[in-house]
């Protein structure tokens, strides 16, 4: 993709994978800094971007999950229509699926991608094929445990590696139909 391009619009993404909720059925903090921070991202959109009317919040979480973050976001002003709920297998599978819609787009739109500061290794190296993108990471709090931030990690990295051996079975998939219907040893 060339540097050249035009952005035009913005995708915020709340990342919510592997939540475990407390024992009143409440969000962990750690989720609601999230929510926090994307509440002000939002709000500096709208307030300054000429291209506010084309924003859309993403909420990667599971449907329970995802819903309370999106009654949170509906409660800090953030209109119904822009917050889609959808599950993801990890950092890694939401941005091949955020990029292949993108990818339609003329003017690919800035993304914003929320989530703990502990996880921006994660994201670096989930989007680091993606350089040609306006992909901005936004850490928000995570006063956990360490050790309960790791394991987040491990399943991080589980996922990543089966998003990459999905992708590779993907690819070598498309070389042998290419070389079924384009044979080289076919003559001219």
């Amino acid at each position: 993709m060339s540097e050249n391009r035009f952005v035009s619009g913005n995708v915020i993404v709340v990342y919510c994978n592997f939540v475990e909720l407390e024992s009143k059925e409440l969000l962990p903090q750690h989720i609601m800094e999230r929510i926090a921070v994307c509440t002000r991202i939002y709000q500096l959109i709208m307030k300054s971007k000429p291209d506010k009317s084309d924003t859309i919040i993403k909420v990667a979480a599971d449907k329970k999950i995802g819903n309370m973050v999106k009654n949170e976001l509906l409660n800090n002003g953030i209109e119904e229509s822009e917050i889609i709920v959808e599950p993801y297998n990890g950092i890694g599978h939401l941005f091949s699926v955020i990029m292949d819609e993108i990818k339609q787009r003329p003017n690919p739109p800035v993304i914003y991608f929320i989530s703990s500061y502990q996880q921006k290794d994660i994201f670096d190296s989930a989007t680091e094929s993606y350089k040609g993108y306006k992909i901005q990471f936004e850490g928000a709090f995570d006063k956990r445990p360490t050790v309960n931030i790791e394991e987040d990690a491990k399943k991080e990295k589980l996922e990543k590696r089966f998003t990459n051996i999905k992708e590779k079975g993907k690819n070598k998939m498309i070389d042998m139909l290419l070389n079924y219907i384009f044979p080289e040893s076919k003559k001219r």
